[in-house]
């Protein structure tokens, strides 16, 4: 039997942004949906909310619901779905979630998904979202409570780079989850990033690793280990 293909949370990006629309009412900002309006948006963002960006930007649930939609991530969570089923794994944690809609569509493909973020307006939007659709507000948790559960697997798409100490947050993955998989996207000019810029210089490799004692499997021949 083959693995479950990968899925969005919603097959339309339409849906998405109606799901955000009804969330911010009279806020919501219609030309942020153009890729190239919402970069100027976030660059001003990021020079206002700096070094507080992640606690307290708007613009990033639409950057996030965006990236969600750009194909970067299908690989790295088909291997996922691929490492799960040959394993037997369903109670999974995401780190890092932002908007959880990656969380989300995992929850849907029948995954015991539990979604971690910093307490900031993604996390609120998140939990406003899974009670809506889902009626699971609960699954959308403070990353400060991390510590008080386990997993079978955590993973955490992208969010090495942006976190203020990289080596503390694989420790806290580490300590969490029977498997671990983290990948590390291209650099990218445009992206924004913790005290740290993890990216690697090349465009052309992601990197994916699920490790458990001594055992490991990787989906790339590159791994990310702290």
């Amino acid at each position: 039997m083959t693995a479950p293909r990968w899925n969005r949370a919603y097959p339309e990006i339409q849906t998405a942004w109606q799901r955000l629309a009804a969330y911010l009412g009279d806020r919501f900002e219609p030309a942020l949906t153009d890729f190239g309006c919402l970069r100027r948006f976030l660059d001003r963002e990021w020079a206002l909310l700096h070094p507080h960006f992640y606690q307290r930007s708007i613009g990033y649930l639409y950057d996030l619901t965006s990236f969600h939609y750009m194909g970067a991530k299908d690989g790295f969570f088909q291997a996922l779905i691929d490492f799960t089923d040959e394993f037997g794994l369903t109670r999974i944690a995401d780190i890092g979630c932002g908007v959880a809609l990656d969380a989300q569509a995992l929850l849907q493909a029948g995954y015991d998904v539990d979604a971690y973020d910093l307490d900031n307006p993604s996390l609120a939007y998140a939990r406003w979202r899974f009670a809506r659709d889902l009626g699971h507000p609960g699954r959308i948790q403070c990353l400060s409570t991390l510590r008080n559960h386990r997993y079978q697997l955590v993973y955490g798409v992208d969010v090495l780079g942006h976190a203020d100490d990289p080596a503390e947050l694989a420790d806290l993955l580490f300590a969490t989850g029977d498997y671990v998989a983290v990948n590390v996207l291209p650099h990218d000019a445009y992206h924004r990033l913790g005290a740290a810029d993890l990216h690697p210089a090349s465009t052309t490799s992601v990197s994916f690793r699920c490790c458990k004692g001594m055992e490991s499997w990787s989906a790339w021949p590159s791994a990310v280990r702290m």
